[in-house]
């Protein structure tokens, strides 16, 4: 018996001795895979998504009979797909596509090093080393004898302070150059065929506000060392990457930058020919929406780009780890990865560092720089189906992906793409309202305002007659109903109060003179209005046209819109009394809520009438709800300043002032109550604990 013990523990040692050493492993997602849904709210909104890729092998080349790596700096290929593996010791390791050994590569012509060298390219028969320390970039061939060497350029263009640290290349099928040097916020370094130096190209800029105007124009006419240092900080972001796609058109990435930034936006740019600007969206956040901030390590680094020949982009994040693919739209197709700087998993990384593509996207390499192993995702049949479709929608072809994009939606209804497909797709075949059902589901509202228009159109079409009649009866109608009315003085509400109220638009400045002289208006019609404001505004924001809509139900708190509408009436009514008693204004609190209720009217009339509109104009005919809005608010202030000189007997400059004060009030209210919250908050933590410890003796 014990021996058959034996030999079982040996048996499954030895087991666990050889599973431990194995490399390659199989085909299973590392990490949850997500994407992210547009034009849901205000931001981005990540949702869970079907793996399109799988983990498929773990290169370690101590197993291909190499010398341990001490760090990878970065990854290429060529034209054969042979993998080229830059170590921090001046050393490049060649593999084949399948990760067998080509060959090595030591010190250039035998005693160049090259060492923390961070950059490696390759075009040819050529490979470029960016050997950064060395401020230099070698060109080589493929058995390590040295072609030639590019230094600092010799130029005018080149700034006196300028340092060069070249750390990523890449060159252009007409010869032409662009090298990347650490710190430099010029833009990429161009140089020609014959490798002289043209100049920066594609530089970063800093985004201006009015605020920040007045803040430089500050600075120069006072300046100081604090100044000086702020001035320095607001200086572009530097290029970490660079490539070019199969049209020739450059891509770039920023890299490292701060959440609390507009900078977090465009840090991959596609730059035009000649002019280097970008023209790819420049207000899209190409890295994670929604993180945990804790401390500056979670600025999120987008550290190397690939770009394959569908225009897909593959974008490595270092400080999360994990691989964001967005087509030429900048649509992100899925992110994965992770690990945060301590992998537990396979498909997890401590320090990635560099990414290459095989077999045109279908093979995604990731270098970790800390465990120097190489992670194979590989793309499967879902991720193809959809790479596939996305690149056939952006291209038009809309009669050929229906029945694809269906098929998707049936293993994934998180893809946004995929509704956006159909709904294209519809839209091609003229079922219009299918086409708006699909739109819809996918918050697509460039293809929900096509086919909208379409809807709209075949509706008055065959509905103008009746349409017709019905305006004109209610035109006329609205006229005689004027005419009868002031005429022969027709009195159709018979309640004084609710007489008052509905005039007030019409005549504020006798109702409120009435209000204040003869005691009129009523309080629970003020009641109604503040009801009636607050539903109003509620509608207004999921009710509303789903064209001008922000409605998120995923996130909609009324209780917050009910603070920034009634709450926001409350405070005025509160802080103008408290602030007018002081100064001798002759308004009573009820004559403060009258006139500030009755004046909501005009916006609630608006409300309404925004909902009805919203719903049937289109993109293009906004103007129409910008100045419907404009009009009311213009309305509803003017007023409020006349009710509130008719009940406080103000001057116009007294007003103004008491206004002031009065909104200075509001902010003072709001931070007691926030104190408030914070203190009662404070106590109930301290109950608790103290009921803890009792119960604990």
């Amino acid at each position: 018996m014990k021996k058959a013990l034996g030999r079982l523990f040996a048996v499954i040692l030895a087991i666990c001795l050889v599973a431990s050493a194995v490399t390659a492993v199989s085909a299973a997602a590392p990490t949850d895979s997500y994407t992210y849904w547009t034009n849901v709210g205000t931001q981005r909104k990540s949702v869970y998504g079907k793996a399109m890729y799988d983990v498929d092998t773990l290169v370690d080349v101590t197993k291909l009979g190499v010398q341990k790596l001490t760090q990878i700096t970065s990854m290429c290929k060529d034209n054969d797909e042979n993998i080229y593996i830059l170590d921090s010791s001046s050393r490049i390791v060649i593999l084949d596509k399948n990760f067998n050994l080509v060959k090595e590569i030591g010190l250039i012509n035998g005693s160049i090093s090259y060492n923390n060298a961070k950059g490696i390219y390759y075009k040819d028969n050529v490979i470029y080393i960016c050997n950064t320390e060395g401020a230099n970039i070698y060109m080589i061939d493929v058995d390590g004898n040295l072609i030639d060497t590019i230094t600092v350029p010799d130029s005018n263009l080149i700034p006196d302070e300028f340092i060069f640290k070249p750390t990523k290349i890449t060159r252009d099928d007409n010869g032409y150059m662009y090298v990347v040097s650490e710190g430099c916020y010029y833009g990429s370094l161009l140089y020609a065929p014959d490798r002289s130096f043209l100049g920066f190209y594609g530089s970063n800029t800093v985004n201006a506000s009015i605020a920040s105007v007045f803040t430089n124009i500050s600075n120069r006419l006072f300046p100081n060392a604090e100044k000086h240092a702020s001035q320095i900080k607001k200086l572009p972001f530097s290029f970490v990457d660079i490539t070019i796609d199969s049209e020739g058109f450059i891509y770039t990435c920023n890299g490292y930058t701060d959440l609390n930034s507009a900078s977090r936006n465009a840090q991959i740019r596609r730059l035009s020919p000649g002019g280097g600007t970008n023209i790819l969206n420049s207000k899209v956040n190409f890295t994670d929406t929604e993180i945990i901030w804790i401390d500056n390590f979670y600025k999120q680094d987008i550290c190397d780009i690939e770009i394959d020949s569908n225009g897909f982009i593959y974008a490595l994040e270092s400080r999360f780890d994990k691989v964001f693919i967005y087509d030429e739209q900048c649509r992100v197709l899925t992110v994965f990865g992770g690990g945060m700087g301590s992998a537990s998993q396979v498909g997890t990384f401590t320090n990635s560092c560099a990414i290459v593509l095989l077999d045109d996207g279908d093979r995604i390499l990731v270098a970790d720089a800390d465990t120097n192993y190489i992670t194979v995702f590989k793309i499967n049949e879902y991720g193809k189906q959809v790479k596939e479709l996305d690149a056939l929608t952006i291209n038009g072809e809309y009669d050929k992906i229906k029945e694809g994009w269906l098929e998707v939606l049936s293993q994934d209804a998180n893809s946004q793409l995929a509704y956006s497909g159909i709904a294209n797709s519809y839209l091609e075949e003229e079922n219009y309202k299918e086409a708006l059902k699909y739109a819809k589901l996918g918050y697509d509202k460039d293809t929900y305002a096509v086919a909208f228009e379409y809807v709209r159109k075949d509706f008055i079409s065959e509905n103008f007659t009746w349409l017709f009649a019905v305006i004109v009866v209610v035109v006329i109608g609205a006229i005689a109903f004027m005419f009868v009315t002031n005429k022969k003085k027709v009195v159709f509400i018979k309640n004084k109060s609710l007489n008052l109220m509905l005039t007030t638009m019409v005549h504020p400045s006798n109702n409120f003179t009435d209000i204040k002289e003869k005691k009129l208006g009523s309080i629970p019609l003020c009641f109604l209005l503040i009801v009636l404001y607050y539903a109003v505004t509620v509608m207004k924001t999921i009710a509303g046209g789903f064209l001008f809509s922000k409605y998120d139900p995923t996130s909609f708190n009324s209780i917050i819109v009910l603070v920034r509408s009634v709450g926001l009436v409350v405070l005025w009514i509160v802080a103008n009394w408290l602030v007018c008693t002081l100064l001798g204004g002759k308004g009573k609190l009820k004559e403060i809520m009258i006139v500030t209720c009755y004046s909501l009217l005009p916006l609630i009339l608006e409300g309404i009438i925004y909902i009805i509109l919203s719903n049937v104009l289109l993109p293009v005919e906004a103007s129409f709800l910008s100045i419907l809005t404009t009009i009311a608010t213009i309305y509803f202030g003017l007023m409020l300043i006349i009710g509130m000189l008719k009940v406080h007997d103000f001057s116009m400059g007294k007003f103004i002032w008491t206004t002031i004060l009065t909104v200075l009030g509001m902010a003072i209210i709001i931070f007691l109550l926030i104190m408030l919250i914070i203190l009662v908050q404070q106590f109930g933590a301290f109950v608790v604990t103290l009921v803890t410890e009792i119960s604990t003796i």
